[in-house]
């Protein structure tokens, strides 16, 4: 979350934020902080927050108060620095630029569309859109990148083939002289872009996307060959989980660790490297699959138009892989998020492995007396309980570990492994 919150706060404001044990910087803010209580926030108002005799909502009361009064006075300096035609800081400064629209030199007079409301956002509204890109930016991105860790740490061979591509992209190279434009088509296109991939169609950050028909007229889908009409205004649910564990629109094989007819419910990054010749009835590009038409996607990643993986990767059926919904009103950070967890992981995986932690089984002398089959067993034993803790994930705003759950884990030197260097273990 905090690395998250420090990568959202670079990006989107301009901000630098630091890590615990570092001194802070002479250009950094020091009232920048962590929201807590994100979803009670979002739910409750605040006369009830300041009223409820709870722990949580004293916490959620001070954090909305502070953050208000924070991005209050942030957003004055950024008229000021709009005013006098300052530079814009560090980082995209997606704030910056809202305010730039309105406050700017070059800002156009604001003007009302056909139905009266303002064509340009008020200072109330440009804080709400930074609350929105904050909680959007910060904990589902963390959320992906938590589970992308703990399947990594369950899948030792996945592992170790995305530290192999991302050894052989930077070749060891520190990451502070990583070239953006050099490496990130290649870094989404490899092993480290197939796990990203992987996750956010096993776990996506959000599991139910809310969409509305156009209030003005009734629209008419068809499904398995019949026409449907959804009313104007109707509200309805796009289930994720469900589509992109549908082995009717992916290639699939039977599951070699469950025995079940095929492998949707497992992690395999390698589905992304499969051939869409291996989709039930699609010979080639264009053809139809059960009645729904594949089309030819030509187009790289990026834009609302486009698709959710890099050109070199499996393409599914539009409609089956959606993490960041679909259509012009998709995630607008889906590229910022995308780059962001392909850099994380392969800052990581540079230098060091992840390993499940077996301190409930065995001690660290314990496993250094180990022959290599006791120790794939106990880690056999970590390997279960994590899977199961994943399958207890449920959706509060976002899907994540609630209640105290979590898998504990141990992040070694590249080198230093104890178990997840073991060929045999995958």
């Amino acid at each position: 979350m905090r690395w998250a919150l420090n990568i959202i706060g670079y990006v989107g404001f301009g901000l630098r934020l630091i890590w615990p044990g570092q001194e802070l910087p002479s250009d950094l803010d020091p009232n920048a902080g962590q929201i807590r209580q994100i979803v009670s926030i979002m739910v409750l108002p605040t006369l009830a927050l300041k009223i409820l005799p709870f722990k949580w909502a004293r916490e959620a009361y001070e954090g909305k108060i502070n953050f208000l009064q924070y991005m209050n006075e942030f957003l004055h300096d950024k008229i000021e620095e709009a005013k006098r035609g300052g530079p814009q800081k560090e980082g995209m400064d997606i704030m910056g630029q809202l305010v730039q629209s309105k406050y700017g030199r070059n800002a156009s007079p604001a003007s009302e569309s056909k139905d009266g409301v303002p064509n340009i956002l008020n200072d109330s509204e440009i804080i709400g859109n930074a609350f929105i890109m904050i909680v959007a930016g910060h904990e589902t991105t963390a959320n992906t990148l938590h589970f992308a860790l703990l399947e990594l740490a369950n899948n030792p061979g996945t592992q170790r083939r995305m530290q192999r591509d991302i050894d052989n992209l930077f070749n060891g190279a520190d990451p502070s002289t990583w070239d953006y434009e050099r490496s990130i088509n290649a870094l989404m296109a490899s092993y480290t872009g197939a796990v990203v991939n992987e996750t956010l169609r096993m776990m996506p950050p959000v599991t139910g996307i809310p969409k509305v028909v156009n209030p003005e007229c009734d629209q008419r889908i068809t499904i398995n060959g019949r026409e449907h009409v959804l009313p104007a205004g109707v509200s309805c649910a796009l289930q994720i989980v469900c589509a992109q564990r549908n082995p009717r629109w992916w290639p699939t094989r039977p599951s070699e660790r469950t025995g079940k007819p095929n492998d949707m419910d497992d992690f395999l990054p390698e589905r992304w490297y499969r051939s869409r010749d291996e989709l039930r009835g699609a010979k080639r590009e264009g053809t139809v699959v059960d009645d729904v038409a594949v089309p030819e996607d030509k187009t790289d990643y990026g834009g609302f138009q486009g698709s959710d993986t890099s050109a070199a990767l499996y393409r599914p059926v539009r409609g089956s892989y959606a993490p960041f919904s679909d259509g012009p009103r998709s995630c607008l950070g889906r590229r910022i998020a995308m780059v962001e967890m392909n850099a994380v992981l392969a800052v990581i995986f540079q230098k060091y492995s992840i390993e499940l932690a077996v301190d409930d089984w065995a001690s660290d002398e314990e496993v250094a007396k180990m022959s290599p089959a006791e120790r794939r067993a106990v880690y056999a034993r970590a390997q279960e309980r994590s899977r199961q803790l994943l399958r207890e994930a449920d959706s509060v705003l976002t899907l994540k570990l609630h209640g105290g759950r979590h898998v504990p884990v141990r992040f070694v030197k590249r080198g230093c492994e104890r178990f997840v260097a073991d060929p045999e273990l995958v």
